[in-house]
């Protein structure tokens, strides 16, 4: 039951609708009003990766400031006051924009002249409504797991799985059918843990070709491109990153020999952290057989990497480039969600993914009997 996940997915719980992105003016301008604020400084940021990069800024006062640019393609973008941690985040293109909050009430902020904001309101109100129904199930679950009542469980796990896959059907199809979409890709990329490279592709394929230097629609051909590199059956690719001591090692060095699985993991990860038992006992089954481990941490904090390996009696070969869910290895093999693993053959080659608990066991029995 997929009732807790890890993604790179960033969830906003945001309030707003839809339309179509075609630009209708050479620059936009937002008009920002902000209640109950102290004059100060305003910023306009994004995000670049998962860190908020301020874009602009300009001086508040009396609740009141303007920005003012011009963009090819819309963006998704924050507004926030200096020193507070106070957020108003829209999607913006080159219209006219209000948009409107308050310092004792940032939830109950408003937004309009953004076709662009409009439309991706739509598609996130009408995914919330998936998500609420799946949270009240979350809720009737963990009750029925307290009363042992397994029958009832079962059920809910279905009923459950029924409203995720009515969710990832509702984003996907909204991309197929309106091809110029950009406020669609950018909710489909934070979504992408969702889909198989199938479905990734398909979309990615149907885009309009005017939307295809969107730095959102760039982003999903890469994933697109990383899923296809590494899909079962192609050769692994490689790369080098250092181990928690600072020396560079490559996933080549390991490589040639055993079978290998490659397994993206982090300290803050908790599933990645239960699945930890799972791999240590495979791990002393059959390292002496023709297996090892490259494990592959999404960490930023290299303290609570070493404790996190030190603590799961871990000790096969680790490596990070501390960038969390910027790892240039992650990014390479196209993770879109962890633990994520990879195993790979004497030569080279993928042979299969995803595959943990009693699955892990099965296949790796089947491979040294």
């Amino acid at each position: 039951m997929r009732i807790l996940t890890y993604s790179i997915w960033v969830v906003f719980i945001l309030f707003f609708v839809s339309c179509s992105q075609q630009k209708s003016a050479e620059k936009y301008t937002i008009n920002v009003t902000v209640n109950g604020a102290k004059d100060g400084v305003v910023y306009l940021s994004k995000l670049v990766g998962n860190e908020q990069i301020n874009v602009d800024s300009t001086g508040l006062i009396s609740g009141k400031a303007v920005f003012t640019g011009s963009l090819e393609f819309p963006e998704f973008y924050f507004i926030k006051l200096k020193d507070q941690q106070l957020y108003l985040p829209l999607f913006v293109d080159n219209h006219v924009i209000d948009a409107t909050g308050s310092v004792n009430d940032m939830r109950n902020r408003k937004v309009t002249g953004s076709l662009a904001q409009e439309e991706f309101a739509y598609i996130i109100d009408s995914m919330n409504t998936y998500t609420r129904q799946e949270r009240q199930l979350g809720m009737q679950y963990q009750e029925a797991a307290g009363k042992k009542d397994t029958v009832l469980m079962k059920e809910i796990e279905n009923q459950y799985e029924q409203l995720d896959t009515g969710k990832s059907a509702f984003l996907l199809d909204y991309v197929l059918e309106h091809h110029s979409s950009v406020a669609g890709v950018f909710v489909l990329l934070n979504n992408a843990h969702l889909y198989d490279f199938e479905d990734l592709n398909k979309a990615a394929s149907s885009l309009d070709p005017s939307i295809a230097n969107s730095m959102y629609v760039k982003e999903l051909t890469d994933k697109v491109n990383a899923l296809k590199r590494v899909a079962i059956g192609q050769p692994y690719t490689d790369f080098t990153l250092n181990d928690p001591d600072g020396n560079p090692v490559a996933l080549s060095s390991v490589i040639g020999k055993n079978y290998v699985l490659i397994d993206f993991w982090a300290s803050w990860c908790q599933p990645c952290r239960a699945e930890n038992p799972n791999i240590v006992q495979v791990f002393t089954l059959y390292h002496n057989k023709g297996f090892d481990i490259f494990g592959v941490s999404l960490d930023k904090d290299l303290d609570k990497w070493k404790q996190a390996v030190e603590d799961d009696h871990l000790t096969w070969t680790h490596v990070s480039d501390l960038q969390y869910w910027n790892s240039a290895a992650a990014k390479l093999y196209g993770v879109q969600s962890i633990p994520h693993n990879l195993l790979i053959d004497p030569n080279g080659i993928i042979v299969d993914k995803n595959i943990r608990g009693q699955d892990l066991q099965d296949k790796l029995a089947e491979i040294f009997k």
